[in-house]
């Protein structure tokens, strides 16, 4: 088998244990209501996304958006789990307004079907104001490579970047990411990920020898799946917001 194969091999068997991880992870909490997703076409493609909206939602007013991306085969499936292991209780009661989009079959975010993200967030942006004109970006796993695809694309788009766990996902990310300049990156990885850890600490050095400001946690006794108190991944986008932000009742 060429190496090319075999790293294909790698990579699905690994999309389908992060499915299989983040089911079990679900497997005994229940959810009063299913997701509901909706539809952007384009140029004859589709994408279907989640879009979670604060209580009491108004219109007029901003709000901190996060574009969350997916991980494992980055379906509709794994938009939901992450939405609910990370994501969607707290950003409801903190105001903030969460994107998390399915990659179109047989795609994912870090090898094509990126580019469909930033009309993403200019159709989001016809009924939400982004506070700072803006989003966050964070993606797990494989939604964590496909942050780094993403932000290295368009860093212009994104006021922060938080990845659980995640790295660029080839040379061309690498050789980006001094686009990152201003924008502050902070990385999570369990302690037993042997290979992500090795992967976030090169990353970390990269980072660090362009003067991006970043942060790596390696979490202990924890695996592939992190799971972290959705307040503290809150706490930390909280603290990435602007600084002069229109107060809100």
């Amino acid at each position: 088998m060429r190496h090319g194969d075999r790293r294909h091999a790698r990579s699905e068997m690994t999309r389908i244990l992060i499915a299989a991880a983040f089911l079990a992870c679900l497997s005994s909490t229940t959810f009063p209501q299913a997701t509901e997703f909706h539809r952007l076409t384009h140029d004859g493609k589709v994408l279907e996304y989640a879009l979670i909206l604060p209580d009491r939602f108004d219109q007029t007013a901003s709000y901190p958006v996060l574009l969350a991306l997916p991980p494992g085969d980055q379906s509709k499936q794994l938009v939901v789990n992450g939405l609910r292991l990370y994501w969607e209780p707290e950003a409801k009661k903190r105001g903030w307004v969460v994107i998390s989009p399915a990659a179109p079959e047989g795609t994912s975010f870090y090898t094509g079907a990126e580019s469909e993200l930033t009309k993403l967030l200019d159709e989001v942006s016809k009924s939400v104001i982004f506070e700072g004109g803006k989003a966050h970006l964070a993606g797990l796993s494989n939604g964590g490579l496909s942050a780094y695809r993403v932000i290295t694309e368009y860093p212009d788009r994104f006021l922060s970047l938080t990845v659980l766990p995640g790295v660029p996902p080839d040379e061309r990310a690498i050789d980006s990411l001094g686009r990152l300049k201003g924008i502050p990156v902070a990385a999570f990885v369990g302690e037993e990920d042997s290979e992500w850890v090795r992967s976030s600490r090169d990353t970390k050095r990269k980072l660090d020898g362009l003067g991006i400001k970043n942060t790596l946690e390696v979490v202990p006794r924890a695996g592939h799946v992190i799971r972290l108190p959705s307040a503290q991944l809150f706490d930390l986008l909280d603290r990435r917001r602007p600084k002069k932000v229109a107060s809100r009742d």
